[in-house]
């Protein structure tokens, strides 16, 4: 699951507050966002990493999106062009051979 941003700074806000706890901030985090019992709440794990990595940057998230963006602008047109030639190949294929599979 995608955590937004307000989410991660209050788990690691809580998790600070409540002496390193990760089943009482858990439970402030349902509260805060008025989860139910068997809605999703970050993983232990999770939280760990999450405090961790704010420890070590200052920030919440992970740099995980400049990554994205540099991937992204390191992408060519002619890449772009063969990506789209292919998926449209595949498309073509899968769309005119699907009567005959039913």
């Amino acid at each position: 699951m995608a955590w937004l941003e307000e989410e991660r700074a209050f788990i690691v806000e809580e998790f600070i507050k409540n002496s390193g706890s990760p089943v009482t901030t858990q439970r402030a985090f349902r509260i805060r966002f008025a989860l139910g019992r068997r809605e999703a709440v970050p993983d232990k794990k999770m939280i760990y990493h999450w405090v961790s990595n704010f420890k070590q940057t200052g920030q919440t998230f992970e740099p995980l999106k400049e990554e994205i963006r540099q991937e992204v602008a390191a992408i060519t047109p002619e890449m772009f062009l063969k990506f789209m030639d292919t998926y449209r190949e595949a498309t073509s294929v899968y769309q005119y051979s699907r009567p005959l599979l039913e």
